[in-house]
């Protein structure tokens, strides 16, 4: 039975005339509050066995697993359990949380294993402090059944004494190998721990692709250097993004940053980073207003008359990707608002809440985005659990048809929601008031 107020509601309903009863004497009125009492230490009694199941299944076995191939199954047996957990409860935050949970505490044994790996290579242990970082679903906190790498490390600057024989003697030999010959150069600290990181990232990489965390597709990942740096290596990319448009980042590369969260590692290291990339974002009104514009003109999958935009031919044909067409623009409006707005939560409903307080949007405003978020979630989510034993590309794509009518009316009130919002941040950012 689900853990939820509605147990309680159930009963009541259930018992409605026998409550209201005023000639009820106390053995009855008892007898009644013990029979929901039983109903509430039998709900009660399942959800602590969850728990427990859950950290001595999962929890524990990631804190003393020996092998990548330990902490897969760990993770695979959390999929699973999560799944059961989602399809009881139907709750959507605890879902989120539950798989942060695991795959923080994945990410941070593999990477702790990649340390030990490095410093059995002779290449030592982490030279100076870093910070592992996630980003996308997995930085927003807002983590489902599938999951791949979105993630960036940064790491502080080397200081005047570090030596490291065994990497200078592997940089120089790589080096070489690179050129054709042996180079006589003599590396510098900083680029002997740029090297340093750079095998760390490659190591971490194929490390958790081996527990079940997918390469991205987008190659948003430490072993690609746009994703790797020293503090001031990332300042600069910042600066040259932001102030003259030129660098290795990209403007989505920007976009993407904002929702970067501490995984392990230095959490100061990221948060101090973060404070400097924020007030450069936020006071370059350029950038800000291109990314507002793009958050308006991000098209959702309802045609003019409230029918769906599907695909015409292909193997999706009649179906529409429900993560570009209604998630992601939903995603990318609160975020980009809240930007603008000065606030800096990373997860969607936090901004949507924060974005109630600070007065931005209205009650109900907050209540349609909140509701169009469950309903994009709780769609994928269910096509991730359908199509998981595919492991294809196709899993974000709905066919309309296959919908009952309650499903497909409870995707457009969703959709309009996006487009009414997108239209509201048009009207307040772009054409009314100064942006």
């Amino acid at each position: 039975m689900p853990l939820n107020f509605s147990i309680i509601e159930s009963y009541i309903a259930d018992h409605q005339d026998i409550i209201k009863d005023r000639f009820l004497l106390r053995n009855e009125r008892y007898r009644l509050l013990a029979e929901l009492g039983n109903i509430l230490q039998s709900t009660l009694k399942d959800y602590e066995i969850f728990e427990s199941e859950f950290s001595s299944l999962v929890l524990h076995k990631i804190d003393g697993a020996g092998s990548l191939e330990e902490l897969r199954a760990c993770h695979e047996i959390a999929i699973a359990g999560i799944e059961n957990f989602y399809l009881e409860e139907e709750t959507i935050l605890d879902t989120h949380d539950l798989f942060r949970i695991v795959r923080d505490k994945l990410v941070a044994k593999v990477l702790t294993m990649v340390e030990k790996e490095m410093e059995n290579e002779g290449l030592g242990k982490p030279p100076t402090d870093y910070v592992w970082g996630g980003l996308g679903s997995e930085g927003r906190d807002e983590q489902t059944m599938l999951t791949d790498q979105d993630n960036m490390i940064i790491y502080e600057e080397p200081g005047k004494d570090f030596v490291e024989d065994d990497l200078r003697e592997k940089w120089l030999t790589e080096f070489g190998e690179k050129s054709g010959k042996k180079s006589k150069d003599v590396p510098g600290p900083k680029q002997l721990v740029d090297y340093y990181y750079e095998i760390f990232s490659r190591k971490a990489t194929d490390s958790l692709h081996e527990v079940g965390f997918e390469r991205c597709k987008g190659n948003v990942m430490p072993t690609n250097e746009r994703w790797r740096g020293s503090v001031g290596s990332w300042k600069k990319r910042i600066e040259d993004r932001l102030t003259f448009e030129q660098g290795i980042f990209e403007a989505l590369d920007i976009i993407i940053l904002t929702d970067a969260r501490p995984i392990k590692g230095n959490i100061k290291l990221l948060d101090s980073f973060m404070e400097y990339f924020f007030k450069n974002l936020t006071e370059n009104k350029h950038v800000m207003k291109d990314f507002i514009r793009s958050a308006v003109l991000m098209p959702s999958a309802l045609t003019f008359f409230g029918g769906f935009k599907t695909e015409k031919e292909g193997e999706n044909k009649d179906k529409f990707n429900i993560k570009l067409l209604g998630w992601a623009p939903l995603i990318l409006a609160v975020r980009m608002i809240s930007l603008v707005s000065g606030i800096y939560e990373r997860n969607t409903l936090q901004r949507i809440q924060s974005l109630r307080k600070k007065n931005i949007i209205k009650k109900d405003m907050e209540s349609d985005l909140t509701d169009a978020y469950f309903t994009f979630v709780r769609f994928r989510i269910m096509s991730q659990i359908n199509h998981r034993a595919d492991n294809t590309k196709n899993m974000n794509y709905l066919k309309p048809d296959m919908l009952g009518p309650e499903e497909q009316e409870r995707l457009r009130r969703a959709m309009k929601t996006v487009e009414a919002f997108q239209k509201y941040i048009q009207e307040t950012q772009l054409f009314g008031q100064p942006f």
